[in-house]
Order: structure tokens, then sequence, then C-alpha cells
């Protein structure tokens, strides 16, 4: 497999334990420069060093305090946000400042489908795209889209398996109900399709549907037409 160009950096900050309870291997692969550290000073460098997008403290495995570490990233004036793992039975204090909490056990699909709505990403298949940043990922590729051309794909990635027509693609995107020349939606299609589809002329993802519009596939559809 490829290796994922990265979107965002996540810090993960868990302590020693056995490798294969680890967190930061199952993100490999998921769109995200994964950095880590284990006890409370290198993670403070990391912080300063990497300028991570998001924060993991693994909570049960921590020799520190992960209420004190969220209290004095809050005092140094750094919104990143905090997705705070607690053990099963740990009650959530939703005083301490994290943004987001998950308990044991964990899955990767739990994990990242969390950091996925703390940074605004979407999935579908293999592809992966930050809203924020306008950049779509597929395989080792990276896309960045104009303004337009990410607004619509975001439209599409939001409502999988739906038949958006062309009114309503011009209404959410230009804010126009005038339908008497639609070249400008054309040429945003082709282009988005170029930065999702390994052959855009053949999409998997993007489909016409004649005389109405367009419809974005599912995964499932998206991974049986790849394979």
């Amino acid at each position: 497999m490829q290796p994922v160009v990265s979107v965002y950096t996540v810090l993960v900050v868990e302590g020693r334990k056995a490798a294969a309870k680890h967190i930061a291997p199952l993100l490999d692969d998921q769109g995200y420069h994964i950095v880590t550290a284990r006890i409370r000073k290198e993670a403070w460098a990391k912080v300063w060093e990497t300028d991570p997008s998001v924060i993991v403290l693994d909570s049960p495995s921590l020799r520190f305090s992960s209420s004190r570490f969220c209290h004095d990233l809050k005092d140094s004036a750094l919104e990143i946000p905090v997705l705070m793992l607690l053990a099963e039975d740990e009650a959530i204090d939703r005083g301490v400042g994290a943004r987001a909490h998950l308990r044991y056990p964990l899955s990767t699909s739990k994990v990242v489908r969390r950091l996925d709505q703390l940074l605004d990403v979407l999935r579908m298949g293999d592809l992966v795209f930050s809203v924020k940043q306008r950049c779509v990922l597929r395989g080792g590729s990276e896309n960045h889209l104009t303004p337009k051309q990410a607004h619509l794909l975001e439209i599409f990635m939001r409502h999988p398996g739906m038949i958006l027509t062309r009114s309503y693609l011009m209404k959410q995107v230009w804010d126009t109900d005038y339908m008497g020349d639609t070249r400008t939606l054309d040429v945003h299609i082709h282009w988005v399709r170029k930065a999702i589809e390994e052959d855009h002329k053949c999409p998997v993802y993007l489909h016409t549907v004649r005389g109405v519009g367009y419809r974005f596939g599912t995964a499932k559809e998206s991974e049986r037409k790849s394979g």
C-alpha cells in the first residue's frame, strides 16, 4: 500500500505499555501524520515542535495528570483540541477542557471517526477530504481544490448515494437560480473528478445522472467498482 500523504499532524501521548496495545500504529495510513510522546516533558516539546492539529491523551497509561496537562494547554492560549481516552469505568469530567472523550475498549474506526469529527475530515472509500484545508488525499496523491471545487465536493460527500440536481448544486455553490448557462458547473465537476478519480473519464465516485444531475457513490459501491 502506498503511504498516505498527511493532512494533519496528530500528537498521540501514551505511556509505556505492551507494543500490541499502542494506539499510534492504529492510525497509520489514515491520512494523518502521527507523532508520539510518552512523558509530560516530551509531550510539551512535541507540542511546540510540531504544532499538532489535535492531541490524543491516553489517560489510563500516563504517569502524569491528563487534567493538569489540558489546563496548562488552555493557560498557554494554545487552541489545540484534545481527544482524551478514558478507562472503561472512568467518569467524564467536562471541566477538564478536552474537546472529546472515548472509553476503552477502543477500535481503529472509533478513534478515526472521532478525529475526523474534530478536524472536519470526510472519508469515502480511499478518499480523505479535509474540508478546512480544501485538500483531497487518494492513495499517495494529494490535490488542493479551489473554494468552489471544495464546496462542491463537500456537498457530494455529505450526501452519498443521493441524486443531486443541477439546479440544487447551482443554488448551493453559486447561490443562483439561473439555469440558462451551467457550463461553470460542468467545468467544476470536471476538475473535481480529476482530483478524486483514478481515471476521470471512467468515474468510480462521481456519477452523472443524465437529464437530472449527479450522484456520489457510496463507499461500498466505490470499493466494489475499484476492486
